[in-house]
């Protein structure tokens, strides 16, 4: 597996973890769901689109589902910053 398979499972499984809690609907699609270098190299190592893509079936603003994410992705170790950018991309170093 790679680095960039690595932490887009790490991201379902928040992802997962969020729904458990109630922060999300349960059965969301993930499939588009994914984990790449972002445009800019300034602006991380990784970034995911997951706010953006379950946003709208989820009911809920990409930022708000973001921010959530960023911070349960930021309790992994392996991320040093998950930060929020735009409407709802996570940048992630």
């Amino acid at each position: 597996m790679n680095l960039f398979s690595e932490i887009r499972s790490l991201v379902i499984d928040a992802l997962a973890d969020m729904d458990a809690a109630g922060e999300l609907p349960s059965g969301l699609d993930t499939a588009n769901v994914t984990v790449e270098p972002p445009r800019d190299a300034l602006h991380g190592d990784m970034a995911t689109n997951a706010a953006m893509v379950l946003a709208k079936p989820a009911g809920a603003k990409p930022r708000d589902i973001a921010e959530t994410l960023a911070r349960r992705l930021a309790d992994d170790p392996r991320i040093e910053t998950a930060e929020v950018a735009g409407p709802g991309f996570i940048n992630l170093r």
